[in-house]
Protein backbone atom coordinates (compact mmCIF):
# COMPACT_ATOMS: atom_id res chain seq x y z
CA UNK A 1 0.00 0.00 0.00
CA UNK A 2 1.32 3.44 -0.81
CA UNK A 3 0.90 6.46 1.35
CA UNK A 4 -1.22 9.35 0.06
CA UNK A 5 0.78 11.43 -2.37
CA UNK A 6 3.31 8.61 -3.04
CA UNK A 7 1.90 7.42 -6.34
CA UNK A 8 4.10 7.16 -9.46
CA UNK A 9 3.11 10.59 -10.69
CA UNK A 10 3.79 12.26 -7.35
CA UNK A 11 7.07 10.42 -6.89
CA UNK A 12 8.27 11.84 -10.19
CA UNK A 13 7.25 15.30 -9.11
CA UNK A 14 9.07 15.01 -5.81
CA UNK A 15 12.16 13.61 -7.57
CA UNK A 16 12.46 16.73 -9.67
CA UNK A 17 11.99 19.14 -6.79
CA UNK A 18 15.50 18.86 -5.22
CA UNK A 19 17.17 19.43 -8.60
CA UNK A 20 15.17 22.57 -9.21
CA UNK A 21 15.85 23.87 -5.72
CA UNK A 22 19.53 23.10 -6.06
CA UNK A 23 19.67 25.25 -9.19
CA UNK A 24 17.85 28.17 -7.63
CA UNK A 25 19.58 28.22 -4.25
CA UNK A 26 22.14 31.00 -4.12
CA UNK A 27 21.23 32.50 -7.47
CA UNK A 28 19.13 35.30 -6.01
CA UNK A 29 18.88 38.08 -8.56
CA UNK A 30 20.68 35.89 -11.10
CA UNK A 31 17.61 33.66 -11.39
CA UNK A 32 15.44 36.69 -12.10
CA UNK A 33 17.84 37.86 -14.79
CA UNK A 34 17.69 34.58 -16.69
CA UNK A 35 19.50 31.28 -17.04
CA UNK A 36 22.33 32.71 -19.19
CA UNK A 37 23.49 34.82 -16.25
CA UNK A 38 23.74 31.75 -14.02
CA UNK A 39 25.69 29.66 -16.52
CA UNK A 40 29.50 29.44 -16.24
CA UNK A 41 31.34 32.16 -18.15
CA UNK A 42 33.08 29.71 -20.47
CA UNK A 43 29.70 28.34 -21.62
CA UNK A 44 28.18 31.78 -22.22
CA UNK A 45 31.29 33.05 -24.02
CA UNK A 46 31.26 29.95 -26.18
CA UNK A 47 27.64 30.60 -27.10
CA UNK A 48 28.50 34.19 -28.03
CA UNK A 49 31.38 32.97 -30.14
CA UNK A 50 29.10 30.49 -31.90
CA UNK A 51 26.68 33.31 -32.72
CA UNK A 52 29.56 35.25 -34.25
CA UNK A 53 30.54 32.28 -36.39
CA UNK A 54 33.63 31.53 -34.26
CA UNK A 55 34.45 28.12 -32.90
CA UNK A 56 35.24 28.53 -29.16
CA UNK A 57 38.38 26.38 -29.41
CA UNK A 58 39.61 28.37 -32.41
CA UNK A 59 38.89 31.61 -30.57
CA UNK A 60 40.84 30.49 -27.50
CA UNK A 61 43.78 29.38 -29.66
CA UNK A 62 43.79 32.74 -31.45
CA UNK A 63 43.89 34.65 -28.14
CA UNK A 64 46.89 32.61 -26.99
CA UNK A 65 48.69 33.13 -30.30
CA UNK A 66 48.15 36.88 -30.13
CA UNK A 67 49.63 36.91 -26.62
CA UNK A 68 52.69 35.05 -27.91
CA UNK A 69 52.91 37.49 -30.80
CA UNK A 70 53.06 40.49 -28.48
CA UNK A 71 55.60 38.78 -26.21
CA UNK A 72 57.89 38.26 -29.22
CA UNK A 73 57.34 41.90 -30.20
CA UNK A 74 58.59 43.16 -26.84
CA UNK A 75 61.49 40.71 -26.74
CA UNK A 76 62.65 41.54 -30.26
CA UNK A 77 62.75 45.26 -29.49
CA UNK A 78 64.66 44.86 -26.23
CA UNK A 79 67.18 42.44 -27.76
CA UNK A 80 67.39 44.52 -30.97
CA UNK A 81 66.46 41.47 -33.02
CA UNK A 82 65.08 43.39 -35.97
CA UNK A 83 64.52 40.30 -38.13
CA UNK A 84 62.34 38.76 -35.43
CA UNK A 85 60.47 42.04 -35.06
CA UNK A 86 59.80 42.16 -38.80
CA UNK A 87 58.08 38.77 -38.59
CA UNK A 88 55.58 40.14 -36.06
CA UNK A 89 54.40 42.97 -38.30
CA UNK A 90 52.09 43.12 -41.29
CA UNK A 91 53.79 44.55 -44.38
CA UNK A 92 51.49 47.58 -44.30
CA UNK A 93 51.36 47.93 -40.52
CA UNK A 94 50.33 51.37 -39.25
CA UNK A 95 52.10 52.44 -36.04
CA UNK A 96 51.03 55.61 -34.21
CA UNK A 97 53.73 56.85 -31.82
CA UNK A 98 52.35 60.36 -31.37
CA UNK A 99 51.64 59.48 -27.72
CA UNK A 100 55.42 59.41 -27.26
CA UNK A 101 55.96 62.55 -29.32
CA UNK A 102 56.83 60.46 -32.37
CA UNK A 103 55.33 60.16 -35.88
CA UNK A 104 52.61 58.00 -37.35
CA UNK A 105 54.31 55.45 -39.61
CA UNK A 106 52.96 53.16 -42.32
CA UNK A 107 54.99 50.14 -43.36
CA UNK A 108 56.93 47.54 -41.38
CA UNK A 109 60.36 48.31 -42.85
CA UNK A 110 59.91 52.04 -42.33
CA UNK A 111 58.87 51.48 -38.71
CA UNK A 112 61.91 49.32 -38.02
CA UNK A 113 64.22 51.95 -39.52
CA UNK A 114 62.61 54.49 -37.18
CA UNK A 115 63.25 52.24 -34.15
CA UNK A 116 66.86 51.63 -35.14
CA UNK A 117 67.41 55.38 -35.32
CA UNK A 118 65.60 56.31 -32.10
CA UNK A 119 66.01 53.50 -29.57
CA UNK A 120 68.51 51.29 -31.37
CA UNK A 121 71.45 52.66 -29.31
CA UNK A 122 69.45 52.62 -26.06
CA UNK A 123 69.01 49.92 -23.45
CA UNK A 124 65.28 49.19 -23.23
CA UNK A 125 62.95 46.99 -21.19
CA UNK A 126 59.30 46.65 -22.19
CA UNK A 127 56.67 44.88 -20.11
CA UNK A 128 53.13 44.16 -21.32
CA UNK A 129 50.35 43.43 -18.82
CA UNK A 130 46.64 42.61 -18.54
CA UNK A 131 45.88 41.91 -22.21
CA UNK A 132 42.29 42.42 -23.36
CA UNK A 133 42.04 40.37 -26.56
CA UNK A 134 38.87 40.12 -28.65
CA UNK A 135 38.74 37.84 -31.68
CA UNK A 136 36.50 39.66 -34.15
CA UNK A 137 36.55 37.09 -36.98
CA UNK A 138 38.45 33.92 -37.88
CA UNK A 139 41.25 36.11 -39.30
CA UNK A 140 41.08 39.34 -37.26
CA UNK A 141 41.38 40.39 -33.63
CA UNK A 142 41.90 43.50 -31.53
CA UNK A 143 43.44 44.13 -28.17
CA UNK A 144 44.57 46.56 -25.49
CA UNK A 145 47.74 46.04 -23.44
CA UNK A 146 48.79 47.92 -20.34
CA UNK A 147 52.51 48.58 -20.65
CA UNK A 148 55.55 49.88 -18.83
CA UNK A 149 58.83 50.69 -20.50
CA UNK A 150 62.28 51.75 -19.38
CA UNK A 151 64.67 53.46 -21.78
CA UNK A 152 68.27 54.25 -20.89
CA UNK A 153 70.26 56.42 -23.28
CA UNK A 154 74.06 56.57 -23.06
CA UNK A 155 73.81 55.20 -19.51
CA UNK A 156 72.79 58.70 -18.47
CA UNK A 157 69.24 59.71 -19.46
CA UNK A 158 66.56 57.36 -18.21
CA UNK A 159 62.87 57.44 -19.09
CA UNK A 160 60.18 55.45 -17.29
CA UNK A 161 56.89 55.30 -19.14
CA UNK A 162 53.42 53.88 -18.58
CA UNK A 163 50.53 53.59 -20.99
CA UNK A 164 48.54 51.33 -23.28
CA UNK A 165 48.94 49.71 -26.66
CA UNK A 166 45.73 49.70 -28.73
CA UNK A 167 46.16 47.20 -31.55
CA UNK A 168 44.55 45.15 -34.29
CA UNK A 169 45.81 41.80 -35.56
CA UNK A 170 45.43 39.76 -38.73
CA UNK A 171 45.97 36.11 -39.58
CA UNK A 172 48.27 36.10 -42.62
CA UNK A 173 49.57 32.87 -44.15
CA UNK A 174 48.71 30.93 -41.02
CA UNK A 175 50.31 33.28 -38.46
CA UNK A 176 49.07 36.29 -36.53
CA UNK A 177 50.72 39.67 -37.12
CA UNK A 178 50.19 43.21 -35.85
CA UNK A 179 48.15 45.28 -38.32
CA UNK A 180 47.84 48.54 -36.40
CA UNK A 181 49.36 49.75 -33.16
CA UNK A 182 48.77 52.97 -31.24
CA UNK A 183 50.63 53.79 -28.04
CA UNK A 184 48.91 56.11 -25.58
CA UNK A 185 50.64 57.40 -22.46
CA UNK A 186 49.28 57.97 -18.99
CA UNK A 187 52.63 58.96 -17.46
CA UNK A 188 56.25 59.50 -18.44
CA UNK A 189 58.99 60.15 -15.93
CA UNK A 190 62.29 61.47 -17.29
CA UNK A 191 65.18 60.87 -14.93
CA UNK A 192 68.80 61.91 -14.99
CA UNK A 193 71.36 59.58 -13.50
CA UNK A 194 74.19 61.35 -11.71
CA UNK A 195 76.38 58.27 -11.57
CA UNK A 196 78.75 59.59 -14.21
CA UNK A 197 79.23 62.70 -12.09
CA UNK A 198 80.18 60.65 -9.06
CA UNK A 199 76.96 61.51 -7.24
CA UNK A 200 74.59 58.89 -5.83
CA UNK A 201 71.02 58.31 -6.89
CA UNK A 202 68.81 60.03 -9.40
CA UNK A 203 67.01 63.35 -9.59
CA UNK A 204 63.94 64.35 -11.55
CA UNK A 205 64.42 66.79 -14.38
Amino acid sequence: MTAPGDGPRNRGKHALTPTRRKFLIGTGVAAALGVAYALPSDITSGAAAAQDGLDPDTELAAVQEVKQLKARYFRSIDTKNWDLLREQLADDVVVDTTGSMGPKITGADKFIRFLKMTIGPATTAHHGHMPEIEVTSPTTAKGVWAMQDLLLFLDTVKVNGYGHYHETYSLVDGRWVISTSKLTRVYMDPLLSLGLLGLPGEVRL
